[in-house]
This record gives C-alpha cells, sequence and structure tokens, in this order.
C-alpha cells in the first residue's frame, strides 16, 4: 500500500552489500554520496502488523464517513432548492389558470362594444345608451362629446 516506505531500507541493504562485495572501508569517498545507515526496529508480529492495519483503516473511514455526511447534506439542501425552484414556477401557473379566466372574461363583457364584439347574446349592435355612457367616463369637454356621438351614428 505505501510503496515509499521499502524503498529507504531496501536502498540502504544494497548500499552495505556493495561495500561488502568491493572490501572498501566504510568510510564515504568523494565520488559517492554519503552512507545512510538507519537502526532496524525489531520485525513486528503478524498482531502488531494487524492492529496498526486497523488502525489505519478506522482512520480513513472515518475521513470517509466525514466526507459522505458532507455530501449528503449537500445533496438534501439542494434537492429542497429545487424543489423550491418548482414550486415558485407551478403555482403561479395554477393560480391563473384558476383566477384569470373570470377576469378575462369580465373585461371582454366590458370592452366587447369597443371591439366590435357582441354585447347581448341577441347579436344587437352597441345601442345608444352604451356610447353615452361610454363618452362620459371620457375625459373630454362636452363639445367634442358631441361631435363623437354624430360621428358614431
Amino acid at each position: 500500500m505505501f510503496r515509499h516506505k521499502n524503498t529507504v531500507e531496501q536502498k540502504v541493504t544494497e548500499n552495505k552489500k556493495m561495500v561488502d562485495e568491493k572490501n572498501l572501508p566504510l568510510e564515504n569517498t568523494k565520488d559517492e554520496a554519503p552512507l545512510v545507515v538507519e537502526k532496524k526496529s525489531p520485525p513486528k508480529t503478524d498482531t502488531e502488523v494487524l492492529k496498526e492495519l486497523l488502525e489505519k483503516n478506522l482512520k480513513w473511514s472515518q475521513i470517509i464517513y466525514e466526507q459522505n455526511r458532507k455530501i449528503n447534506n449537500k445533496l438534501m439542501w439542494s434537492s429542497i432548492a429545487n424543489w423550491f425552484r418548482i414550486f415558485l414556477i407551478v403555482i403561479p401557473l395554477i393560480l391563473a389558470i384558476l383566477f384569470l379566466p373570470p377576469i378575462v372574461q369580465n373585461l371582454f363583457n366590458t370592452y366587447s362594444g369597443l371591439l366590435g364584439g357582441k354585447i347581448n347574446s341577441n347579436n344587437v349592435a352597441p345601442s345608444i345608451n352604451s356610447i353615452d355612457q361610454l363618452l362620459k367616463t371620457l375625459p373630454i369637454d362636452p363639445a367634442k362629446q358631441e361631435q363623437l356621438k354624430a360621428l358614431l351614428k
């Protein structure tokens, strides 16, 4: 799992072998790199190795658990935000479907005379009374109202 641990020990043993094979003193020459000699600890038993591996495994498991907890929290808030966005779009559409048709029908009935539509179900053209009422609501002086009545007749 951790390859770098064994490389130092291997290099030290290889250097010792090379020195022994050449029958050279342990002193360093100018061309060679200084020889690092480490004290080897006594070999570990199987139970100690297993205990060490279990401790490492436990530490990694705790780290992974914390990461998963954070990811789960972010996913939860993301889903809540998505539902909020959906409701923000859908609720106004539903309200528009419920309340807009009566308002549009009322506006259509009010202004159908101006739009050339039918006022009654009898297919009667707009009466003079409705034109008079419309002219009274407009902010124009009475002389211009009379001129408009004459044009519309």
